[in-house]
């Protein structure tokens, strides 16, 4: 985040930053769990807050990508989402897919999870494994290098976990697929 030239925080991801010492450029979501201290000191900063209401068809995460994506925001990572409940982590890794285009990727300090609409070159770093896991019904066309396993042009289903816990045998990896949305998550702890 320090290299982030634009920190958009949902609701209660505000106590986060704050604990970092981190200030947003804006502040969005229903703000039912966000520290009503740390939303005084944005609004005597001047920092922006759209509040929306608590009934509402998306979720705080998802509001803040049409933000960022409405202010053209060239790539994006998420932080402090991958937490908590199972259906909203779910849920936000599923929000990756409204970046049309636009780099995203979400991540905590073991988990790093991109899409791929065609074509995405990864590097290891340090992480020590890599599942490729269907977001659409089906995969088509898919081709791996750097992989210890593999793929050349196969399709992988939505259910199958044929694509969990592989490893990369290079310092990076060039995925393809010819059609579908494939997500690349790679974990640290195998």
């Amino acid at each position: 985040m320090q290299n982030a030239t634009h920190i958009i925080s949902c609701d209660g991801g505000l106590r986060h930053a704050e604990a970092m010492g981190i200030w947003p450029n804006v502040v969005i979501g229903d703000l039912d769990s966000a520290p009503s201290a740390a939303l005084s000191a944005c609004r005597a900063k001047g920092i922006p807050i759209h509040i929306h209401p608590t009934d509402k068809e998306d979720t705080d995460l998802a509001l803040a990508m049409t933000y960022a994506l409405e202010n053209y925001i060239s790539s994006i990572t998420i932080v402090g989402a991958l937490g908590g409940h199972a259906d909203h982590q779910i849920a936000n890794f599923h929000v990756l897919d409204t970046a049309k285009g636009i780099p995203a990727e979400i991540w905590d300090e073991n988990t790093s999870a991109q899409l791929i609409h065609g074509f995405l070159c990864i590097s290891k770093e340090d992480y020590q494994t890599i599942s490729l896991i269907p977001l659409s019904t089906e995969v088509a066309g898919i081709k791996t290098q750097g992989l210890v396993y593999p793929l050349s042009g196969e399709t992988l289903r939505l259910g199958v976990v044929r694509g969990v816990s592989n490893s990369f045998c290079a310092s990076g990896a060039m995925i393809t697929v010819e059609s579908g949305v494939l997500f690349a998550i790679r974990c640290r702890k195998g």
